[in-house]
Formats: structure tokens, sequence, C-alpha cells
């Protein structure tokens, strides 16, 4: 038996602001709580029916001997990588 599913490309109800501030902060509570040290930076934005958490952290350094290999100097590795990014895309259901 086929059970019902929420698909947001069939239509639906927008996202109420109240509820996009309210996700906002429970994942941003959650992420502190228990990912706290492991991201520099949270975005939480809302696109349409979508919700979508981009969690930065600080890119892997390897050390001076590693850099040798490619020729390449501290400064220049931790220009070309920036910031690395997870990105996670949700759906938001209403409660």
């Amino acid at each position: 038996m086929r059970g019902w599913v929420n698909d947001p490309h069939s239509g639906g109800v927008k996202i109420p602001e109240q509820v996009k501030q309210r996700t906002k902060q429970r994942i941003l509570a959650y992420a502190e709580k228990h990912y706290a040290g492991k991201y520099i930076r949270i975005d939480v934005r809302f696109k349409g029916y979508f919700c979508y958490i981009d969690a930065y952290k600080e890119p892997f350094l390897p050390d001076n001997d590693d850099l040798s290999m490619f020729k390449i100097t501290r400064s220049e590795y931790i220009e070309s990588q920036e910031y690395t990014n997870s990105s996670v895309s949700i759906a938001v259901q209403r409660e």
C-alpha cells in the first residue's frame, strides 16, 4: 500500500515567516549543542519550500613538508582552499 508523501514540487503552501524564524533558531541551537567546535559558521536559508543549511569549517592544513611536494607556500594553499562547505537541503513540514 502506497503512503502519502508531501511533494514540494506539486504545489503546497509557502513557509510562513514565523515558521522560518523558529526553524532557523532550532537548527542553530541544535548545531551549537551537538556540533560546537566542528564548524566556524552556519548559514540557514529558505528558498521556496526548502530549507538549506550550509556549515562552514576551516580547511585542512597540511604541514610544510607536504606542501613542498606541490611547490606551493602555506599561504597559497590557504588562499586556494578558502572555506570548505558542507551543504544540506531539507523540506520543512508544517507541524
